[in-house]
């Protein structure tokens, strides 16, 4: 059933995206053209009197009188396009916009309610509604190659390049998505709102992986506003997923704070917290990890630093020294970080058959990849360290050559 009000809520604004702007836009000229058609019909009325005169239709005094009252009502006219009180008295565009921003909604689904299959939502009825499903998607699709088309000649409407995003993200076209709030961040570059949708929309096109650029998009976009709470929740899950249990607790009893209470979105959130609390008490509990892991700082050659942008991916990495290749642990970062104070541990394993450790000497390496790739490629540039045993400290790694 949820689909199918995001389906209705997408063609709703996008109905609403070509219906408001026409009414909300201002028109300074209508009062002119008002006056000057006035204008016009005196003229015509007045050579109308003069010919009746010289016809000998109307007498001189009859002519004055009707002259007379044509300037009077001429005036009265001019007066009625021009005074506030009547002015306002109409409806204003805007006035009109809102009632139907606010009424339409409200009038479509009470229509659909009382008119529409309301059975179809219904899962046990869906049986055979694949071709609807589908026409549904296409009239979809339709709509937001449409409002696409409208933002080529509207390159500074932030809030429509957002809402067009939000339509991909809706049909799941989401490197579209990413396009499109990249868009709307370059316009609006501090905006709470879109940075947060920007990160999980960015997130979703990465297959649910929250590297890259969403930190930095969600903690500038928590900066902006400490309460929007997509960055709470998307902050809250990057700390969890790096072991920082402490901080994502921290963020979800934030995002808990906003929640309506005893809802579902709420319950999710207290699951979410009870499993980080669960895990900081493991992890505090296993000696081991803390044990072996290893710690120390990253820096870049000078010498390479022309070669390396700010935005260009930064492993960070723990292999055996002996065997296999794969990271034992791993970090992933960005070249902006440097210099990176890091510590690998086992919680950032890539499997849990192999863990940091399970070996007895592991090689700490750091590589930077321009298309963040995990695998090496030529044109990275990378250092490491020599053979240590896990539990090292105060590792110092340059990045000071390239590979060929």
């Amino acid at each position: 059933m949820i689909p199918f009000w995001l389906v209705a809520a997408l063609l709703l604004a996008a109905a609403l995206a070509f219906v408001l702007p026409p009414l909300l836009r201002r028109d300074p000229d209508r009062q002119v053209d008002t006056d000057a058609a006035n204008i016009a019909v005196h003229r015509d009325q007045r050579l109308e009197l003069d010919a009746d005169l010289e016809r000998g239709s109307i007498s001189p005094a009859q002519h004055a009188q009707a002259r007379t009252e044509l300037e009077r009502r001429l005036l009265d006219d001019m007066a009625s396009t021009s005074t506030p009180d009547r002015v306002a008295s109409r409806p204003s565009g805007r006035a009109v916009a809102v009632v139907i921003g606010l009424g339409l909604p409200a009038v479509a689904i009470a229509l659909y309610l009382l008119l529409g299959n309301t059975a179809a939502l219904v899962p046990a009825n869906r049986l055979g509604m694949t071709e609807e499903r589908a026409a549904i998607r296409h009239k979809m699709l339709d709509l937001t190659a449409s409002l696409a088309a409208r933002m080529q000649v509207r390159p500074d409407d932030a809030t429509g390049w957002a809402m067009l995003g939000r339509a991909w993200v809706s049909l799941e076209r989401f490197p579209d998505a990413v396009r499109a709030y990249a868009h709307a961040a370059q316009i609006k570059p501090d905006d709470p709102g879109i940075l947060a949708e920007y990160a999980e929309a960015l997130t979703m096109a990465q297959g649910g992986r929250f590297d890259g650029e969403v930190p930095r998009l969600v903690e500038h976009a928590l900066a902006g506003d400490p309460r929007n709470d997509k960055a709470l929740a998307i902050a809250g899950t990057i700390a969890f997923e790096s072991g920082r249990f402490t901080e994502a607790i921290g963020f979800w009893r934030r995002l808990l704070a906003l929640a309506p209470p005893d809802g579902d979105y709420a319950r999710a959130i207290s699951a979410g917290i009870a499993e980080a609390e669960a895990a900081l008490a493991k992890s505090k509990s296993a000696p081991s990890v803390g044990a072996t892991a290893v710690s120390g700082t990253v820096e870049l050659s000078p010498a390479l630093r022309a070669q390396a942008a700010p935005g260009d991916t930064l492993f960070v990495f723990a292999r055996a020294a002996q065997g296999p290749r794969m990271p034992l642990a791993i970090l992933r970062r960005q070249v902006r970080d440097l210099p990176l104070a890091f510590t690998l541990d086992d919680s950032m394993a890539m499997s849990p058959a192999n863990k940091l450790s399970g070996a007895p000497a592991i090689i700490v390496g750091a590589r930077i990849s321009k298309s963040g790739n995990a695998m090496p490629q030529s044109g990275d540039l990378e250092g490491a360290s020599a053979a240590i045993a896990p539990g090292a400290k105060g590792l110092r790694i340059t990045i000071d050559r390239q590979v060929q």
